[in-house]
């Protein structure tokens, strides 16, 4: 089988999978107030499981393991210790390996782990310190190479401080590493930061997070509209391969709102476009779900065209 470096090489067109802890939710997982997603592998490994076959059922090329918000330090605030956080990470992984040995056996599908910036509660104040950071995503990242990921992905990088200290630890690891960064556009039109970093404008996060050693950097967990403007920032500072993957629909802790999730449809309508401004691979965030993978699937050639 090719290695995922030879397939961007060769212009193969990937196909990432939709959101997971949206999709537990739409399947009727309770999440954790602290931790959302993140513990769900405690009790739902089932669930995870059906998740990632109907990706890969979708032509999902790369899934993602459930280990976005199960970092040690996240998990920490849901009463759960490194030593449980670090077994967690670890059973989200072996659960998408064993999906993919049952679902593809035919093709090459590759699992991603998750490292983010998700803080638990949403709360500022559960933010980690620096050392912490560097401790946890140290300990978060071992766990992911050891366990067999294909790559890592670092995701809802959105910040100058937080964010490169989880891709550090990912670089560490020796794995293909992908950048993930989250925008959102101004009614000035400016591309800023996201969420508590509103007032951040985004090349600022750029310049802090397209570290040496990344493989692919790309726009995800951004609102659709948004996504385009935000790649158009990335690409003046960054050439290599790209990627999206935005979400639809808006989130009140601890539960994904699904009342204004663009259709499948209109998805795939919108994901030719990234294509067409060099997007390598493609997939969804939170709210899209299988229909959506599938009609990427569907509506998106193999390879990029010369």
């Amino acid at each position: 089988m090719p290695s995922l470096q030879e397939r961007l090489d060769s212009g193969d067109v990937l196909i990432i999978d939709g959101g997971m802890g949206t999709e537990l939710e739409r399947r009727g997982i309770e999440m954790d107030g602290a931790a959302w997603a993140g513990a769900v592998a405690r009790e739902h490994p089932e669930a995870i499981r059906a998740i990632h076959r109907d990706f890969i059922d979708a032509g999902a090329d790369i899934i993602i393991a459930n280990t976005y918000a199960a970092a040690p330090h996240v998990l920490r605030h849901a009463g759960i210790g490194k030593t449980e956080a670090c077994n967690l990470n670890r059973i989200s992984c072996a659960v998408a390996h064993e999906t993919v040995r049952d679902a593809a056996a035919d093709r090459s599908v590759l699992v991603a782990g998750s490292m983010s910036s998700f803080r638990a509660g949403l709360h500022l104040d559960t933010l980690p310190t620096d050392e912490e950071a560097r401790a946890s995503y140290g300990a978060q990242a071992r766990v992911l190479a050891d366990a067999g990921c294909d790559l890592i992905i670092a995701e809802m990088m959105l910040d100058p401080v937080i964010s490169p200290r989880a891709i550090e630890a990912a670089l560490e690891t020796g794995l293909p590493v992908w950048v993930g960064l989250s925008a959102r556009v101004a009614e000035d039109g400016a591309v800023m930061g996201f969420h508590q970093y509103a007032q951040d404008p985004f090349d600022t996060v750029l310049d802090a997070c397209l570290l040496p050693g990344i493989q692919a950097a790309g726009i995800m967990h951004s609102d659709i509209d948004h996504t385009p403007p935000a790649l158009a920032a990335l690409k003046a500072k960054w050439s290599g391969p790209l990627f999206a993957y935005p979400h639809s629909g808006h989130f009140k802790m601890p539960s994904w709102q699904f009342d204004s999730v663009i259709s499948p449809d209109d998805y795939a309508t919108e994901a030719r476009r990234y294509l067409a401004e060099g997007v390598q691979a493609i997939g969804g965030c939170c709210g899209l779900g299988p229909d959506h993978i599938a009609a990427l699937k569907t509506a998106l050639p193999a390879h990029l065209s010369n």
